[in-house]
Formats: structure tokens, sequence, C-alpha cells
């Protein structure tokens, strides 16, 4: 049995003009350890795929079709379900890290926050993890640093910081958006290495979005090009 598999995927847009279909036939297979790749120029559907497999699609967008983890069927599940799913079973790293992070809320928080909610850790065994975490994904002194705000990191930082976030739980899928937008091209090579490492490690499946072909043809097994919302 796929870990993932997306059967006739289809994303539909409420607009003061009717309908309109953003995402139409999307399909694939997905086995623990697989890379795939999404590749299409901005606004071909890239985005609002993963956000479909995330459960976290526009309010007024309708997801049909089917989209099994494990067997389970994932259209058409309530919040709690999705909720219990997110980042425990399937996770994502957001594509700008500025926004995904809470700005008013401490980086060590906001890293633990996942492992109380699904592991049931308590709040300083969950710091200890979340110190834990910002030390693997390169954040220097972290025991310290977990005390601190996102706006207090670098871009290449904050990042680390969105992986470590989505990494808390060991998913079994993890989503990367984009995950090196706006980041120069050594720290895009540092963070790439990073996610193939930990995907490796811990025998996660890997969807990479991008529209950078070359990144896409060394990073993931298999692609898929996207084009006006049809692969």
């Amino acid at each position: 049995m796929p870990l993932l598999e997306a059967q006739h995927l289809r994303v539909d847009l409420r607009t003061h003009r009717g309908l309109a279909t953003a995402v139409r036939d999307v399909g694939f297979t997905l086995e623990r350890g697989d890379t795939l790749g999404l590749i299409g120029e901005s606004g071909c559907g890239k985005s609002l795929t993963a956000l479909a497999l995330i459960g976290l699609q526009p309010e007024n967008a309708r997801v049909s079709g089917s989209l099994r983890l494990d067997g389970q069927e994932l259209i058409g599940l309530g919040d709690r379900g999705w909720r219990a799913l997110r980042g425990n079973r399937i996770a994502m790293v957001f594509q700008e890290p500025m926004t995904a992070l809470n700005p008013v809320h401490r980086v060590g928080a906001q890293i633990a926050e996942p492992l109380r909610l699904h592991r049931g850790l308590d709040a300083q065994a969950a710091r200890q993890r979340a110190i834990a975490l910002m030390e693997r994904v390169g954040i220097p002194e972290p025991a310290r640093r977990a005390d601190s705000f996102p706006h207090q990191f670098s871009g290449g930082q904050r990042q680390r910081l969105m992986i470590a976030m989505a990494l808390a739980c060991e998913p079994d899928v993890l989503i990367a958006d984009e995950p090196t937008t706006a980041l120069d091209v050594t720290v895009q090579q540092q963070i790439l290495a990073l996610i193939h490492e930990l995907v490796a490690e811990r025998g996660m499946a890997l969807i990479l979005i991008s529209h950078d072909l070359g990144l896409i043809a060394q990073n993931v097994r298999q692609m898929l090009v996207m084009y006006g919302g049809a692969v």
C-alpha cells in the first residue's frame, strides 16, 4: 500500500463569477522514503495543491477526488481529523518563514507546541526536545536562542526553524513549498542538503515544490510539471 496516494485531485474556488477550477485531475503515488517534485510557473496551482494535501486550502475552496494516507481517505475529513494529522503525520515547510512563524511567540515555544499537542510531552520535555531540534538544524547556541523571537534570526535561520518545527513529530510526509525562496545560493544548498539528510535519517517521503527546474532535477526522484492547474 502506498504511503500517500492522490487520484483525480481537484480544487474549485467559489468566486463572485461562479466556480473557478484552480487544480484539476492531479494524481501521484508516494512511497516511504520517496521524493516527488512539483514544478511550474507562479500561479499554476503548485501551492494550492500542497495546501489541499494538508487540509489548509482557502475557505472558498472545495476539494474533491481522492487523497489517501496509509489507505485512510482524507477528502471530507473534519477539522478534528485534520488537526490530528497535521504536524504529526503530514508536515509542511511554508514558503515564507516570516509569515509562517508567529512574530509574538518565542521560537522555542513554537517548535515545542506540536510536541505538546501530538506527543503529550510536558513543557520542560518539549522545550528540551525543541532545543535539540534547533541544534540539529544548525542554529548556534540553541539553548539561549530558544527564547528569541523570529525577527531576531536571519532568513536562512528562520527557514531552519521552520524545518525544525515541521520535523518535531517525525512526520511520514514532509511538504516543502519553495523552501529556498529569497535565500542566497550558498544558503539554498545548505537548506536543501539539510532537508535531504533529515528525510533520509527518518525515512520520510518528501514533496518538494519549486519553479526552479535545476533545483528540482537535482533533488527528487520523480516530478510533476504543472501548468494552468493541471499536470
